[in-house]
């Protein structure tokens, strides 16, 4: 009988390579295609990144003279400022840009705004919108935060102040590096929208609104720390800093934090005290709707023609704004704060 055809073997070190490359080829097109996957898939992450690229080359005027306002914050900023309507109210006087990246907090913003300030974008004006609770958290958008937001030389200043842990800490470092790493969760919950029904509807219903701190003596003690740094950022790069408190339906000690932000000369704008805006003005108790992002504007664009030009980054200011008028779908006044 004819015996069997003898195959070559393959030598241990031969097959190592031939495995190693397998892998680098692999982690080489995750690595190119995942932002071009990211960003065919999804509608916020090509806004996000426009946003950012025109925020990183705000300089403090415009050619024609005007003011530069650079808006940042997450969904309570993308939901409660009706952008196109605030830029017509300004555009005379500012030149207001926004960057909002959902589910941000403080240290995503302090240390994203360094990252820019760093890198050499100049606005005139920085409003940082953001909840008191917001304010206060050590949560930041993990890897995403990592690699969009963090730069490599607060990497150490991260880990210290945000308590990683070192196996946290690592994939931070190497999703700083890595487009793969950064995008792998938003690429899961892309593919979840195509192909779960009603989704983001599911989503936001079971996401935690509420607030992260409840014991009011943390969240003031967090917001005497956290302040003052924001000051500090404002005077080493030359920008003003304003922290704006979204409405909120229950009490959220925004006239404290104002209070500490008048000692330390950063401006805190409560332009509705908590409670004023009834629950049908939010859409899900958290996020303004139409009707209540639309007074709302008109508040931030008179806070802004009225305060802004003539406050100091130094200087604390306190803030203004008309009394409400008549609800235009009910025949009664909004109840303000007791």
């Amino acid at each position: 009988m004819p015996s069997a055809p003898a195959y070559g073997s393959i030598s241990p070190r031969t097959g190592l390579v031939a495995l190693l490359t397998g892998l680098a080829v692999i982690l080489l097109v995750l690595e190119v295609g995942s932002p071009v996957m990211l960003t065919r898939l999804s509608r916020i992450e090509r806004r996000v990144e426009s946003e950012t690229n025109a925020a990183s080359t705000l300089r403090p005027f415009t050619a024609d003279g005007r003011p530069t306002v650079l808006l940042v914050g997450n969904s309570l900023l993308l939901e409660g400022v009706q952008l196109d309507t605030l830029r017509e109210n300004l555009a005379p006087q500012y030149a207001v840009s926004r960057l909002a990246i959902e589910q941000t907090h403080y240290f995503d913003w302090y240390f994203g705004l360094r990252r820019l300030l760093e890198q050499g974008s100049h606005p005139s004006v920085i409003v940082l919108s953001l909840a008191t609770d917001e304010l206060a958290s050590r949560f930041t958008l993990g890897e995403s935060f990592a690699h969009r937001q963090m730069s490599a030389r607060d990497f150490p200043r991260v880990v210290q102040e945000t308590k990683l842990d070192k196996t946290t800490a690592s994939t931070y470092l190497f999703a700083h590096w890595s487009n793969w790493l950064a995008d792998k969760g938003f690429l899961r919950q892309d593919v979840l929208i195509l192909l779960v029904p009603n989704f983001r509807e599911l989503a936001g219903r079971i996401a935690d609104h509420g607030p992260h701190i409840n014991n009011p003596s943390v969240l003031l003690g967090m917001a005497e720390q956290r302040l003052p740094e924001l000051s500090e950022l404002a005077q080493t790069y030359g920008v003003k800093i304003v922290v704006l408190v979204p409405p909120a339906l229950r009490p959220d000690h925004s006239q404290e934090v104002q209070q500490l932000g008048d000692k330390v000369g950063v401006p805190v704008w409560v332009l509705s005290p908590p409670g004023e805006f009834p629950r049908d003005f939010f859409r899900d108790g958290f996020h303004l709707n139409s009707h209540g992002s639309e007074i709302f504007t008109a508040r931030l664009a008179n806070q802004i023609r009225t305060q802004i030009a003539s406050t100091p980054a130094t200087n604390a200011v306190t803030s203004s704004h008309p009394p409400l008028a008549l609800d235009k779908n009910q025949a009664r006044p909004i109840p303000h704060a007791r």
